[in-house]
């Protein structure tokens, strides 16, 4: 499955019995990625586009959002503790070994929020400002990013209802 080939739309996809949204945080870093990917695509051969960096983070993310993800979004695995403990994180996976990617849900609702990626600029590195678990505090502490579930939920929801009610085009 990938979720975003064949459609400019990805609000929203089923997956595992799961409905996945993206927050806008995390949006903006994918919907970079996707068109970075789409420039390697059309200025390098099949074979250098297939091994670059770019397209296969893009490839791994697709199987980590669409596959792991779903399987088991409370897996032990994917814990946080202390403060981010309502948050959920995947760290390999497929994923290059500095990246993660984080995310809230809810069993009830089956809904899983795909919050944050950091890139090439937050690797992990364990103390710097610029580690992904100190980016990732930071925005939800600046309120770029909802508390828990609930808060990030208002937001992805009042963003879609927002683009329901714009005219098309």
């Amino acid at each position: 499955m990938c979720f975003w080939k064949g459609s400019s739309q990805t609000d929203m996809f089923v997956s595992n019995g799961w409905t996945i949204y993206f927050h806008r945080v995390f949006e903006e870093r994918f919907r970079e990625l996707l068109a970075r990917a789409g420039r390697l695509k059309k200025r390098l051969p099949a074979e250098q586009y297939r091994q670059h960096p770019e397209v296969k983070l893009l490839a791994r993310l697709n199987h980590v959002i669409t596959e792991t993800i779903p399987a088991d979004p409370e897996a032990s695995a994917f814990w946080l503790k202390g403060t981010l403990s309502k948050f959920r994180r995947t760290k390999g996976h497929s994923l290059p070994d500095r990246y993660r990617l984080f995310w809230a849900f809810s069993s009830r609702l089956k809904v899983i929020i795909i919050l944050y990626l950091n890139d090439d600029t937050t690797l992990r590195k364990q103390g710097a400002s610029s580690d992904p678990y100190t980016v990732f505090s930071r925005l939800v502490q600046q309120g770029e990013l909802g508390q828990d579930f609930e808060a990030n939920w208002r937001v992805v929801h009042s963003e879609l209802t927002k683009k329901q009610k714009e005219p098309p085009g």
